[in-house]
C-alpha cells in the first residue's frame, strides 16, 4: 500500500462534512497521515476564494520520509516553490478543488504546480483546457458509512434545507415555509433570513440526523450569486449525495446535466418554473409510498455510482499511470 500525505482542513466546521468523506476513502487506499495548515502559525485561510499556501514548517517536518503522493484537499490549498522540492521526483503531488465555480479563479492559479488536479464541476473543465491545464473531473459523492437510514428515526419536519443565505435561495424557502414544516440550519451569525433559523448542522453526525428527520431535503443547484459567466448556470454539491445515501429524496431545479447523477423524478425530485417548487413538494409529501420509493432508488445509485471509494479508486489508478509516464515535475 503506498503513502499519502494529505494537506486539509478536515476538523474545521462545517467543512469537515464535505471533507471527512475522501478523507476516509484516502484512508482505506493509502498509508495515509493528515496534515491540518490552520494548526500552523502564519496560514491564513481563505475559504477556497485566493490561493492558501501550506506554512513551509508543516511541509518541511512531514517530509521524511517522502511519501509516495501528497494532496492538498479543497481550500485552494497549495505547496510553496520550497515545499514542493521538500519532494522527490517520484511523488506525486495533487490538488483537489472542491469550491469551482466560486472558487475557479484559485484554481486555475495553483492548478499548475500539482501533478494531478482535480475539479468536482465538470462544467469548468473547458476554462483548465484553455489555459492548457489538464484537470480532471472528480464529481461530488458520498460516504454511505457516514451517512446512511438510522434505524428508528422519526421524520419531525417535512423539508431541510442547510446552506448560505442568497435572496433567491429566501425566496424559495420562505414559500416552502408558508405551506410546509420547513427546517432551516443557517451558517452562524447569518440574519438576513426570512424565516427561523437554527443553528449549523457542523458534523457529519448531526447532518445524518438531521437528514434522517426530514421528508425531503431541498438542493439550490442555481448558481445565483456566482460572478460572470457562471452566473444562472447549475452544479450539485455533496448535499445531494448525503441526503441520497441517508434514503431521503432531494427537491432540486431541473438542468440538463441532472441526468449524469440522477434520474429526474425517479430518483430525484426535479422542479421547474412551469411546475412550481411548491407544488413539487406538495406532490410527493402527499405521496408517502412514491417518496419512499424515490428514496430507495436515490440510494440505490449513490452506493452503486456516487461513493467516495469509487472515486478514489479512480485516482489510485492515476497516480499509478502518472508514475509509469516519464513527464514534467512542477518545481522539483
Amino acid at each position: 500500500m503506498r503513502s499519502l500525505l494529505l494537506f486539509g482542513n478536515i476538523s474545521a466546521p462545517p467543512y469537515c462534512n464535505n471533507l471527512y468523506p475522501p478523507v476516509r476513502a484516502f484512508q482505506k487506499a493509502f498509508r495515509t497521515r493528515i496534515v491540518e495548515p490552520f494548526r500552523y502559525a502564519g496560514f491564513t485561510g481563505t475559504g477556497g476564494a485566493r490561493p492558501a499556501p501550506i506554512p513551509e514548517d508543516a511541509v518541511i517536518e512531514s517530509s521524511d520520509p517522502p511519501p509516495d503522493v501528497v494532496v492538498c484537499l479543497g481550500g485552494a490549498l497549495h505547496l510553496t516553490d520550497r515545499g514542493r522540492r521538500s519532494f522527490p521526483r517520484d511523488t506525486a503531488l495533487a490538488g483537489f478543488a472542491l469550491s469551482d465555480p466560486y472558487g475557479l479563479a484559485a484554481s486555475i492559479a495553483i492548478a499548475p504546480s500539482f501533478d494531478l488536479f482535480y475539479t468536482q464541476d465538470p462544467q469548468t473543465l473547458p476554462d483548465y483546457a484553455l489555459r492548457r491545464i489538464p484537470a480532471r473531473r472528480c464529481d461530488p459523492a458520498t460516504d454511505p458509512e457516514l451517512y446512511f437510514p438510522e434505524r428508528g428515526a422519526t421524520p419531525d419536519c417535512d423539508i431541510l434545507y442547510y446552506g448560505k443565505w442568497t435572496p433567491y435561495r429566501d425566496g424559495l424557502l420562505a414559500s416552502l415555509a408558508a405551506r410546509f414544516r420547513v427546517r432551516l440550519h443557517a451558517y452562524a451569525g447569518e440574519t438576513r433570513w426570512s424565516i427561523p433559523v437554527l443553528p449549523p448542522l457542523d458534523t457529519p453526525e448531526a447532518l445524518r440526523a438531521g437528514l434522517n428527520r426530514c421528508r425531503l431535503a431541498l438542493e439550490t443547484a442555481l448558481l445565483d450569486d456566482a460572478q460572470g459567466s457562471y452566473r444562472g448556470k447549475f452544479r450539485l454539491t455533496p448535499r445531494v449525495f448525503f441526503a441520497a445515501s441517508c434514503g431521503v429524496p432531494t427537491l432540486v431545479e431541473s438542468f440538463p446535466a441532472l441526468s449524469e447523477y440522477f434520474e429526474p423524478n425517479v430518483e430525484i425530485a426535479a422542479f421547474t418554473p412551469a411546475d412550481g417548487l411548491v407544488e413539487r413538494a406538495a406532490a410527493l409529501l402527499g405521496d408517502e409510498a412514491a417518496r419512499t420509493a424515490m428514496g430507495r432508488r436515490a440510494r440505490q445509485r449513490a452506493l452503486r455510482e456516487h461513493t467516495w471509494d469509487r472515486r478514489i479508486e479512480s485516482f489510485v489508478l492515476d497516480v499509478e499511470a502518472w508514475k509509469r509516464a516519464p513527464g514534467p515535475r512542477p518545481g522539483r
